[in-house]
């Protein structure tokens, strides 16, 4: 009884929404058939009004969405805009399970970018987690937890710089990141200055305060 309680949650919850969406939509039709053919600007009103009922749904995702994006950018960071975004999932429709894939470069408001260079090499100790989430640049390619360079083996690990592309390259679910967009974020990985931390979902998220940017690659 209690699955079959929740099960019918759920479902409320799924057509409430589509339901007030409806009543609106039928509010607004008696509305418009009231109106005087002569009152256009009343009736263009209405007309908005509905297509910006039936919009919702979409934009509330897609402002959802947005939120989702910027929350990965560590706290007390703020993002001016999205320089470049490209994610992908492989094999299903992104639920859990699914293999995804994902690059982000933020562009940080001059305000915090300016903070963060403040911060020097103390940054780390600065951002969520400390020092035991954050480290230093270059990043650390050896030992047998390397993520950089997960198809060479022990000999050949040196042989070529670490890659943004290799990392979202790790299960072999690569993505045609757009050429010279991960050129700054490869450049803050090999060289002193930005700091690094490994999140879920086979996520980095690397902060670059020389640039102002913060990249955000996963493959899991």
């Amino acid at each position: 009884m209690t699955g079959f309680a929740i099960f019918l949650g759920i479902i409320l919850i799924l057509l409430t929404p589509l339901i007030l969406i409806g009543a609106l939509l039928v509010l607004l039709r008696r509305k418009f058939r009231a109106t005087q053919h002569e009152d256009r600007a009343k009736r263009i009103a209405i007309v908005l009004a509905g297509i910006a009922v039936i919009a919702s749904p979409y934009l509330t995702f897609k402002a959802y969405e947005l939120h989702f994006v910027l929350a990965r950018v560590p706290s007390p960071l703020h993002v001016a805009w999205i320089e470049y975004r490209l994610e992908d999932s492989f094999g299903g429709i992104g639920m859990p399970g699914d293999n995804e894939t994902g690059f982000v470069v933020y562009r940080l408001t001059e305000g915090t970018a300016e903070w963060a260079r403040s911060k020097g090499s103390r940054l780390g100790e600065a951002l969520p987690g400390g020092r035991t989430s954050w480290h230093a640049t270059p990043v650390d390619e050896t030992g047998s937890r390397n993520r950089w360079h997960h198809y060479d083996s022990e000999a050949e690990r040196h042989r070529h710089p670490v890659t943004i592309r290799e990392y979202l390259d790790t299960y072999g679910f690569s993505i045609p990141v757009e050429t010279g967009r991960d050129d700054e974020a490869n450049r803050a990985i090999r060289e002193a200055g930005s700091f690094y931390s490994y999140g879920r979902g086979g996520s980095v998220t690397i902060v670059d305060p020389a640039r102002g940017k913060v990249y955000f690659a996963y493959a899991g």
